[in-house]
């Protein structure tokens, strides 16, 4: 037989959550209901267990293991080639439809050339800042 005493008052009387006339008479049934007793005991044990369980903050080891990780090196090397080439295709597109129908100069036209000229020239930039920074680099031999 299942006595329905623990469901609705056992974790009430571990949490405090009883007034002080509530839990004497929960104590006086305790002292006649075996499975109470036991269930009690039960979940008494694993609230100290689990009372002492700490979450613990992630080290700075675990943060810089992390950041080196191949895995996360793949993932935003993969990311950012499938953007830029998919900007470039639209780029590309969009300066082909623009070359093939010429006729009239439009807002729209004006727009795409100023944007890949500007995306040309930042690439260019980009190439030239990183060539020159890999030729006066000390450190570049030393694994970080």
């Amino acid at each position: 037989m299942t006595c329905p005493r623990i469901e609705t008052d056992g974790m009430r009387y571990i949490d405090g959550e009883m007034s002080p006339q509530d839990r004497a008479e929960y104590e006086r049934h305790l002292k006649s209901c075996d499975e109470c007793r036991r269930s009690l005991e039960g979940f008494s044990e694993l609230q100290s267990l689990t009372g002492r369980i700490k979450m613990k903050d992630p080290t700075d080891e675990f943060w810089e293991v992390y950041w080196k990780s191949l895995y996360r090196r793949i993932e935003r090397r993969i990311a950012w080639m499938i953007m830029l080439v998919g900007a470039v295709m639209l780029i590309v597109y969009q300066l082909y439809h623009a070359a093939s129908n010429f006729g009239r100069i439009t807002f729209e036209k004006v727009a795409i050339v100023l944007f890949a000229a500007g995306a040309v020239l930042l690439l260019i930039s980009v190439i030239r800042e990183r060539v020159h920074h890999y030729k006066v680099d000390r450190y570049k031999d030393i694994e970080r």
